[in-house]
This record gives C-alpha cells, sequence and structure tokens, in this order.
C-alpha cells in the first residue's frame, strides 16, 4: 500500500485546486521559504484527523481556509483528499493486508467550513471520525502523527516524556488499533457493568413486588382451574338437565297421550249422546204438548162440555118454565138426574185420579167437573117440590125442551162412549210418552255418566298439563342458567360426560354449588393484576437473563481486554527489542561509533485531567498481579569521542540526529505507508547531509517518503521534485520538475 495522490482545495495558502501525484518512492517538495511548502505537510496531518490547531500552526479551524487577498477572494470551505493505493491490501484481505477493505483504491477526504463543521468521507461516502481513527490505527498510524516530523519537531522525540515516547512506539509498532479495540472494550465494559447494576437494582426493586403478584396469580390460577372445572360441570349439568327435561317430556306425551285418545273418543259418544239426548227431548218436548189422541180428547171434550153446558141451560130454562106453571112458586127438582149427575161427577173424578198424570188435562177436566157441581148446587140451593118426569110431559114447551135435552142426553152418551175410546188411545199414548221419558231419563244419565267420566280425564289431563308447566318452568330455569353461565347450546356439543354419565343430576348440582363457593372463597382476581404479574414476571425474567447476558458479555469482554493487553504487551516488547537494536545501528551510522540504547522504566500514573491531550487513547497500563504500573521509555546515548552520556548535554544538530536515528529505527521495524519530513535536515552539515540521504535511500526501500527539505543531498535522492512558489496573489503554487531539470537547479 502507498500514497497515490494528494488533492487540495482552498487549504490555507493553496486557494485553487492542486494535485499531487506520487509515483516514486521519494518525492521532495521545494520552495523559498513562506512559499507555502510546508503547508502540504500540514495538509496530511490534518486530513488524517488531527485535532489540535497548534499542531497545525493555527488557532482556530476557519484558518485553515483560504482567507483571500487582494486579487483572489476569499473560499467559503477547504478539502484536503489522500489517494491510496490498495491494490496489495485488497490482493491480501484473507492474508492479513494492511487495510482490510474491499476497494483497490482507497480515498480519505476531510472539509471544513466557515462555521467550523467537518466532515470526513471514505471512499466518497460520509463517516464518522471514529472511522477516519480506526483506519489510520490499522495504517500503523496514529494521533501522534510520528510519520509526519513537522518543520522544529525533529527532536520532539527526544524532548517527549517516557509515556509519550511508548505511546508513539506503540503507535509506531500498529498496536493502536488494539488498543482502540481494548478500549472500546472497556467502555463496553464499563456500560455493561453500569447497566448491570441497573438491572440488579431493578430486578430486587420488583422482587418484592413480584412475590405479591405471584400470590395473586397463584390465586388467579386456582381460580382458572376452579373457573375451568365449573365451566366443565356447568356443562355436563345442563347436558344431563336438557336430556332430563327431553326425556320426562317424551314420557309424558307417552302418558298423556292414551287419555287424550280416551277423551277424544269420550267427547265423539257424550256428542253422540247428547244427539240421542237432544233427540229424544225434542220428542218429548213434542208429546208433552199432546198428541193425536189428547187433542182428539181436547175436542170430544170441549164438544162434551159445550152439551153439558147446553143442557144445563136447557135444564135451566125447563126450570123457569116450571116455576112459571107452578102456581105455587115451587120448584121441581128431579132427584134422579141429581143422583145420576152425582154419580157421574163421582165417577168422572174417580177416572181423574186414576188416569190424568199431566196438569193440564187434569185441570181442564176439573173445570168441567166444577161448572158441573156448582150448576147442580145452584139447582138445589134454589129449592122446590120434586116431582117425577112423567109429570112434565103435559107441558109441551118442557117436553120440547126435554126433548132437546134428550138428544142433547143421546149426544153426551155417544160422545162419552168416544171420550172413553179416545181415553184408551190417550192411555196408550201416555204409556209411549212414559217410555219415551224413560229413554230420556236413561240416555242424560248415561250422558252425566260420560261426563262425569269426561271430567275425570280432563281433570287427569290437568295433572299432565300441572306436570308440563313444571317442565317448561323448569326448562326455563335451565335457559336461565345457561344465560348466567353464558352459555350457548351450541356450547354444550364439547361436554365430556365421562364418569358423570352416571351420576345423579342432584350430587351434580350440589357440587357446582360447592365450586361456586371455592370461587368465592378464593375472590376475585382482577386480569389487570394477572396481567400485571405476566407482565413483571417476563420483565423478572428478561432482567434476569440480562443480567446473565451482561455478565457472559462483561466476562467475554474481559477475556478480551485480557487478550489485547497481552497481544500489546507481547507485541509491544518484541517490537521494543527491535526498534532498540535498529536505533543503535542507525545512531552508529549516524554518528560514526558511539552507543545508543532503550530502556523501560517505570513512572507514575497521571492524575485526572492530565490525559485531556491524549485524544482517544487514555492511559495505557500493564497489569503486574494485582497492581498497575505504568512504563515509559527512557533514552540514552553515549557520543564516540565524547563523553556526553545523557540528552540534555546535546547540541540541537546532535538531538536532531538522535532522533532522526530513533525515526529510522521505527519505520524500519514497521514502516508506515508514507513518511513525511519537514526540513529535518536543515541542522546537518554536509558530511552528516551525505549521511542522512544515503539512511533515506535505505529507508525509501521499505516505506514511501515525502520530504520538504532546502538540503541538496536530500533533493538528490528523489525521484520527483515538486517546487512551490508563491506570486503576488499570496497563493502557493506548484511545478513539477523532471530529474534532470531538478539536478540542474539544485547544482547551481
Amino acid at each position: 500500500m502507498y500514497l497515490k495522490r494528494l488533492e487540495l482545495s482552498g487549504f490555507k495558502s493553496f486557494a485553487k485546486y492542486i494535485t499531487l501525484e506520487f509515483p516514486s518512492r521519494i518525492t521532495a517538495i521545494v520552495g523559498p521559504n513562506g512559499s507555502g511548502k510546508s503547508n502540504i505537510a500540514e495538509s496530511l496531518r490534518w486530513v488524517l484527523g488531527e485535532q489540535s490547531m497548534k499542531a497545525l500552526r493555527s488557532k482556530k479551524g476557519e484558518e485553515l481556509i483560504w482567507n483571500g487577498s487582494e486579487k483572489v477572494p476569499r473560499m467559503g470551505k477547504a478539502s484536503v483528499t489522500l489517494l491510496f493505493d490498495n491494490k496489495d491490501g485488497f490482493d491480501k484481505l484473507t492474508t492479513g493486508g494492511r487495510i482490510l477493505l474491499e476497494f483497490e483504491e482507497i480515498s480519505v477526504m476531510r472539509k471544513i467550513f466557515r462555521d467550523g463543521l467537518n466532515e470526513y468521507y471514505l471512499n466518497g461516502s460520509q463517516v464518522r471520525l471514529k472511522d477516519i481513527v480506526e483506519l489510520i490505527a490499522r495504517m500503523g498510524l496514529g494521533e501522534t502523527k510520528h510519520n509526519i516530523i513537522g518543520q522544529g519537531e525533529v527532536d520532539r522525540i527526544l524532548l517527549s516524556s517516557p509515556r509519550d515516547r511508548r505511546k508513539m512506539l506503540e503507535e509506531a509498532l500498529g498496536l493502536r488499533v488494539y488498543q482502540l479495540k481494548k478500549h472500546e472494550a472497556e467502555r463496553k465494559l464499563e456500560a455493561t457493568d453500569v447497566n448491570m447494576k441497573q438491572a440488579e437494582i431493578l430486578l430486587r426493586e420488583i422482587a418484592p413486588h413480584l412475590k405479591f403478584l405471584k400470590s395473586q396469580a397463584v390465586k388467579a390460577e386456582a381460580r382458572e382451574s376452579v373457573h375451568g372445572e365449573l365451566g366443565g360441570l356447568e356443562k355436563i349439568y345442563f347436558v344431563r338437565e336438557r336430556e332430563s327435561i327431553f326425556a320426562e317430556k317424551r314420557d309424558l306425551e307417552k302418558k298423556r297421550e292414551p287419555f287424550l285418545k280416551k277423551r277424544d273418543e269420550m267427547r265423539a259418544d257424550i256428542m253422540k249422546c247428547a244427539a240421542k239426548v237432544g233427540e229424544l227431548e225434542t220428542k218429548f218436548s213434542a208429546e208433552a204438548s199432546g198428541g193425536e189422541e189428547d187433542k182428539k180428547f181436547a175436542v170430544l171434550e170441549r164438544r162434551r162440555r159445550e152439551i153439558e153446558r147446553e143442557l144445563g141451560r136447557l135444564e135451566g130454562r125447563i126450570e123457569m118454565e116450571r116455576e112459571r106453571a107452578s102456581s105455587t112458586g115451587r120448584r121441581e127438582v128431579d132427584v134422579d138426574y141429581v143422583q145420576e149427575e152425582i154419580r157421574e161427577f163421582i165417577e168422572e173424578i174417580r177416572n181423574v185420579l186414576e188416569v190424568e198424570d199431566r196438569i193440564e188435562a187434569v185441570r181442564m177436566r176439573l173445570e168441567v167437573l166444577i161448572e158441573d157441581l156448582e150448576r147442580l148446587l145452584d139447582s138445589l140451593a134454589r129449592g122446590g117440590t120434586v116431582v117425577s118426569k112423567n109429570k112434565e110431559a103435559a107441558l109441551p114447551l118442557i117436553a120440547e125442551l126435554s126433548g132437546a135435552m134428550q138428544k142433547l142426553g143421546d149426544e153426551l152418551s155417544a160422545l162419552s162412549k168416544e171420550i172413553e175410546k179416545s181415553e184408551e188411545g190417550r192411555m196408550h199414548e201416555r204409556k209411549e210418552f212414559q217410555k219415551l221419558q224413560a229413554s230420556l231419563r236413561e240416555e242424560e244419565g248415561m250422558l252425566r255418566v260420560k261426563q262425569d267420566e269426561e271430567r275425570d280425564l280432563i281433570l287427569e289431563i290437568e295433572r299432565f298439563k300441572f306436570e308440563e308447566e313444571r317442565l317448561r318452568s323448569r326448562e326455563a330455569e335451565w335457559k336461565k342458567g345457561m344465560e348466567a353461565a353464558s352459555l350457548l347450546e351450541g356450547d354444550l356439543a364439547d361436554a365430556a360426560l365421562g364418569d358423570y354419565a352416571a351420576v345423579a343430576i342432584p350430587e351434580i348440582s350440589r357440587k357446582i354449588e360447592r365450586l361456586r363457593a371455592r370461587l368465592e372463597e378464593i375472590g376475585g382476581i382482577d386480569q389487570i393484576v394477572v396481567q400485571e404479574f405476566k407482565d413483571t414476571e417476563a420483565r423478572h425474567s428478561f432482567l434476569a437473563k440480562e443480567i446473565d447476558d451482561l455478565k457472559q458479555a462483561a466476562s467475554s469482554l474481559r477475556s478480551l481486554i485480557a487478550e489485547f493487553d497481552e497481544h500489546i504487551k507481547n507485541d509491544f516488547h518484541a517490537g521494543f527489542l527491535k526498534i532498540k537494536e535498529e536505533f543503535h545501528n542507525y545512531f552508529r551510522i549516524i554518528f560514526g561509533g558511539g552507543k545508543a540504547s532503550l530502556q523501560l522504566v517505570e513512572i507514575a500514573r497521571r492524575g485526572a485531567g492530565e490525559d485531556e491531550e491524549d485524544g482517544e487513547g487514555g492511559e495505557i497500563a500493564e497489569e503486574y498481579g494485582d497492581k498497575k504500573v505504568m512504563e515509559g521509555i527512557d533514552i540514552s546515548v553515549d557520543l564516540p569521542r565524547k563523553r556526553i552520556k545523557g540528552l540534555a548535554m546535546l547540541s540541537g544538530g546532535e538531538r536532531a540526529l538522535t532522533s532522526i536515528a530513533l525515526l529510522f529505527a521505527i519505520t524500519s521495524v514497521n514502516p508506515p505507508p508514507f513518511l513525511v519530513l519537514d526540513e529535518t535536515d536543515a541542522a546537518l552539515d554536509e558530511a552528516n547531509s551525505q549521511r542522512y540521504a544515503a539512511i533515506l535511500k535505505e529507508l525509501a526501500k521499505q516505506t514511501q517518503l515525502l520530504l520538504v527539505t532546502h538540503n541538496r543531498e536530500t533533493m538528490k535522492c528523489a525521484g520527483v521534485l515538486y517546487g512551490v512558489t508563491m506570486g503576488d496573489d499570496g497563493v502557493s503554487r506548484l511545478l513539477s520538475l523532471k530529474l534532470e531539470e531538478a539536478e540542474v537547479y539544485t547544482n547551481r
């Protein structure tokens, strides 16, 4: 992997867009002082995430943007883009390539705006600063930017504290990425511990409430169990009760059917009997109102009464005539006639008493007899002489009247015979009427008997109605119970009778009542409480699982941190020994002898607030048992032909050379993608410059070098020269020279 191109736009003095290509292993940037060549080195530092304005020779971010001149207006933003050739890394993704990104070219760009906003882009996609930091850590770079030695910073390594030197070496050895991962794991572990404590606190807080809710849930479960059993038993009860009701209905219908049939038959018989009784009553009414013989007898009787009345009148006239004929005024009475009339009257009374059995006939007959008696009594009341009928013959009127009476008497005798004959017919009719009456009484008796039997049947049927009403009431209670239990008939389809098929219904009912009593004893459990228990239990389980997961995560993080510590420790010490050896070698080459060494020393840990400049790294500690010991790096040198054994006794040039020796040693052990040296050779004399150039050529075999220099020897080893100039508009411009032109230019 190597640096392919650098693009600047609006950065510091580079107002116009420029591009620097790096086709050679060594590229030199030259130019007069103040032309802006060091701005190129600072642009590299800035695009790789530098946050210190001091390191960029500025006070605020806005100063990094071209601020304008009389001829060129100021710009609103500045941007720097680095393009890396990652073909080697892309080909070695599975074999340890430096940047594990699936791109043959990787571009890193940073923008800054006047309002201070910074934006970072990786292959054109905006990313976070953290992503850039991780990327450059994978490159073997870090926040110390040990691969970019700015102007006047050549002895920065020597002047750094032991702790900072160690930090620089760790970054140079590529351990920064592991430290970032370790610190990320430590932050995660800390967050995990905090989360675990919070979860444990929450777990302790909800435990008592969960215990209470659990007791309620147990009650609810018991209630649910009892309720389920009750529901099943209620279904069985309702099924059995329905079957019992239907069975009793069928049995009742079966028992009532003969009675209904018999009632219908009885009603048919009653109707027949009633029809016969009606017929007899009609006939009886007709007979009671008088038959043919009665009518004939009535006609004859009326005629007889007329004759008798006529005889009475004739008799009266005769009596009047006799009285008129009698000079003494005596009345004559026919004793024989009177006797005969009395005898007939007595006989007729006997006949009436013996024969008449109907009130109307008796009344008519008695009226006639009463008239006869009144007439007889009237004759007797008048008094007179009783004479014989033979003496009246001499009187003509009397004789005529007597003859008329004789005729009427004869007619009466004939009429009496007819009446007697009619009476015989009436007697026959009376016998038939009596038979009819007896038949009517018999039929009426039979009708009453059948009606009594019908009433008995109706009473029995009413008893069935009572049973039917009782069953209807029972069925209504069954439906009411179904409604109270919130059941439909369709819900009874899944009722399993099981052992309850043979259990008496009252026993099932008693068991249902016992279950209901148990439900009342348990009491009502609010479903919200049950749901709260489920939610709380779920939360408790979640927290418990979360705590277990957090413990496992914490354990995994501790193991990971331990692995990172072990990896950092082992890699650091292995790299440290190599750098120490190379430092000694480069020191001897540069100074022509002498000794240089690196030593690990224990240092006190910094207090709170002293690591603010450390950025993402934080403190670096190594575990030795239970005690954390901070290790730093100390430098000791022994110059040849001088009694100088400490850094403080070195001159400025000696410090610069010593720093260069250490820088080259670090670079040789773990070469970074590129190394920027900004006028690090300014303090070297000609002899040391030659040695310096020779070392650069050797170092270029391992890493790409970007040199900002005024030194001729340094320029000679470069493959590409870029010249930076500045016109009267204050804008830095870039000139590229071929190597031949560069040699001519440097030989002047």
